[in-house]
């Protein structure tokens, strides 16, 4: 059973329970139901790293969109995207390419802005020197 994060007045700020690789998991305040299956499976849902990097994604794109507003940039309709590099070896590896679009911002201005947002995500924060991270801006869009 995992315990919800509390804040220093003991509220849960997320909740989500597992019942491991091949259970459910259901998460949030509408209990959203998530099947989770091996990584390479072929059954229906979601590995926990497919969820990790999800989360990465949507958490990494607020950074973005904060750090900004917070500088007074513009930067239309940004996109993210966290993927997992493959490595193969004897052990298992966590490792996290994000993959950013931001339409209508110069190379230097976006590099600025995707560094910045690098600094305060909350994932990367809680990631940093455990897990690689490799940032890559893209021009064209990636959905």
């Amino acid at each position: 059973m995992t315990e919800p994060v509390t804040t220093s007045d003991s509220r849960p700020i997320y909740t989500a329970t597992s019942g491991g690789r091949s259970g459910q998991a259901f998460v949030g305040r509408d209990r959203l139901n998530v099947p989770l299956r091996p990584p390479q499976s072929r059954s229906e849902g979601a590995d926990p790293e497919e969820l990790f990097a999800a989360g990465y994604a949507s958490c990494f794109l607020s950074a973005l969109q904060s750090v900004a507003r917070r500088d007074g940039v513009t930067v239309g309709t940004p996109q993210a995207r966290a993927r997992r590099p493959a490595r193969r070896d004897d052990h298992y590896h966590l490792s996290v390419l994000l993959q950013i679009h931001l339409p209508g911002t110069d190379d230097g201005t976006a590099e600025r802005l995707v560094h910045a947002a690098h600094a305060t995500c909350p994932y990367s924060r809680a990631i940093a020197g455990n897990v690689p991270v490799g940032l890559e801006l893209h021009r064209d869009p990636l959905l």
